[in-house]
Formats: C-alpha cells, structure tokens, sequence
C-alpha cells in the first residue's frame, strides 16, 4: 500500500511539468479581474523589461565606427523587412484555416504581434503560451492554435534550411571541398520531415514529453507544400533587407546579395537551436557577422553591421506590432 502511495506521489518529469505549468497560465487569476489585471501587468512588464535589456546590450556592442549613412538603401531595408514581419501572421492564419479555424484577421495579427515581443524572454516559451491565450480570446481553440505553432515553427524551420544551404556552398572555407554539395540533400530530407505520416508522429512525441495532447489533425500535404514556399521568401526577403541595410552603412558589391540573403535563414536555423537564449542572441549575429564579412573584408565591421541590423530590426518590428494592435483595437471600438 505504502508503495502505490509513493508511486501516485511520484514526480512528473520535467518537461511534462513545464508543459502542465504553461498550460495552466491562461486561466491564473480566472474570476478575479483584479489578480487578473495585477498578473497581466506583471508579464507586460517582464516583456519588456526583458526587450529593454536586450536593446541597451545590443546598444554598447556597436565598436566605435565612422558609418556613411545612405538614407536610400536603409529606406529599402526598412520596406524589406517590415514586409516580411507583414507576410508571417498571413502564413499563420493560412495554418490556422487549414487546420479549420477561422477569425477576425486584424485580431489575428494582433495576436501574432503581441507574442512575438515576448520572445525576448529567456526560452522563448512565453511567445507560446501568450499566443495561445490570446488567440483563446478571440475563439480560436487552444490546441489548434499551439498545433498551428507546431506547424510554423516546423515549417519556418525546413524553409530555413532550404534557403540557407546556398550559403554554406559559397562558405570561403569549404570552396575547395566537393563534399560541401552534400548540403542540397537537406532539401528532400526537409520535404520528407514535413509529410503528415513524418511530421505529426514526431510532434506528436514532443508535445507527449510536454504533457500535452497530440496535435488534433495534420496539415494536408498539399497545403505544407503552398506554405513553404511563402515562409522561403520571408527567410530570403528580411536577407535581401540585411543586404540592402549593410549597403547602407558601407559600400557592398551587389555580387553579395545571394550570400547575404542566404544567411539569414542559416542563422535563424542557428536561433531555434540556441532557443535559451533571447531571440537567439549573439548566435544569429555571429551568423550574419560571418556572411558580411566577405563583402566588407572586415570583420569588426562585419559584426557592427550585424549587431546593428539586429537593433534596425528590433525597431522595425515594434513598429509593425504596434500598427497591427492600434488598428486591431480600433476595430473594436468602432464594431
């Protein structure tokens, strides 16, 4: 009897823990608006306390350097890479619909938006969870919403890989080995990994280990298909506004773009890898610092650029979330 008793009391792993613990976030303070409110002020303060820190320490990165401002390139930077955070929340919502669930799409971008500025909390799981209580609100059910993350982030992931296989047969140092061709074979291997019989068995295994249900139904093969292609020119868009941001700063042969574009998505690759840290800091820039390099020939500079294309970014984001929850209240108020 003594012990079924300490077999019951058991401890949960400790994923399993974790998951059951940010599953339970969006119902604390439930029937109380004050400890609601009180809960709700305290993780915007964290958000950005946490956004805060990581801007002032991108900040005193930046070496001392004479830049040559060319408000033409930066312009097209800016164009480049706020159309990029613009194309993600209209992918997710194509995922959601797939997955059968629909709602007002400027609440929907709304709520891409708000997550995304949590990310810059260590392990990136507030993003998660506060993108599922949000959607929540506005009727899109729980585990649809975290199975349509699944799918984004699965996605995103082998688009990345896609897309940066360039960069690593341009890579300097691999130039004179045949070897480095074998990266191509990532291609049909991403395209396998995201079939429905590949996909949904090993992010069903992932979410088991989270204490999570297994995701409600898999995307159709045909729709992942339409779908990698748009979060392909994402990765390579916001790559071509690294070029175009550096051209900015410094004059860079146009010979450059492929490589420059190509890394962008090897260093998101790297980010996901590194999730512990915020937003995938200092591994992403050392990425891109690496690409840049080869165009500057320099690399304190190269790693100047990087380090400020991260903070030109960051400023770019914020102001697309902040359009998309102005209008989406705006919405509101006047429905």
């Amino acid at each position: 009897m003594a012990e079924s008793s300490s077999t019951g009391r058991r401890r949960q792993p400790l994923l399993h823990r974790a998951g059951s613990i940010a599953a339970g976030v969006g119902s604390l303070g439930k029937g109380r608006p004050r400890t609601r409110a009180l809960i709700q002020w305290g993780l915007i303060a964290l958000v950005f306390g946490f956004l805060a820190a990581f801007l002032i320490t991108q900040w005193h990165k930046l070496p001392s350097y004479h830049w040559h401002f060319r408000p033409g390139w930066l312009l097209l930077a800016f164009g480049a890479v706020l159309v990029f955070y613009a194309l993600q929340p209209e992918l997710w919502r194509l995922i959601l619909r797939a997955l059968g669930e629909r709602a007002d799409a400027r609440q929907l971008r709304s709520v891409w938006g708000k997550s995304l500025i949590a990310r810059y909390v260590p392990t990136s799981a507030l993003m998660v969870v506060g993108r599922v209580v949000l959607a929540e609100r506005i009727g899109i059910t729980m585990r649809v919403c975290l199975a349509s993350i699944v799918y984004e982030l699965g996605i995103g992931f082998c688009a990345a890989v896609i897309g940066g296989a360039y960069f690593a047969i341009t890579l300097p140092a691999l130039q004179h080995t045949s070897a480095r061709y074998a990266i191509l074979l990532v291609i049909p291997i991403a395209l396998v990994g995201l079939h429905p019989r590949v996909f949904k068995p090993l992010a069903d295994w992932a979410l088991g280990k989270l204490g999570r249900e297994p995701l409600p139904k898999a995307l159709p093969y045909g729709a992942i298909l339409l779908l990698l292609p748009g979060y392909l020119f994402g990765w390579l868009l916001v790559g071509a506004g690294l070029f175009a941001f550096a051209s900015g700063l410094q004059n860079v042969p146009t010979s450059k773009l492929p490589e420059i574009a190509a890394a962008y998505p090897v260093a998101f690759c790297i980010s996901v890898l590194t999730f512990i840290v915020p937003s995938g800091l200092g591994a992403r820039d050392a990425t891109l610092a690496t690409a840049v390099k080869e165009a500057v020939h320099s690399l304190t500079l190269a790693t100047a650029i990087a380090v400020a294309f991260r903070i030109f970014q960051t400023a770019v984001e914020l102001t697309y979330v902040g359009s998309v929850v102005w209008i989406a209240r705006r919405s509101r108020s006047l429905s």
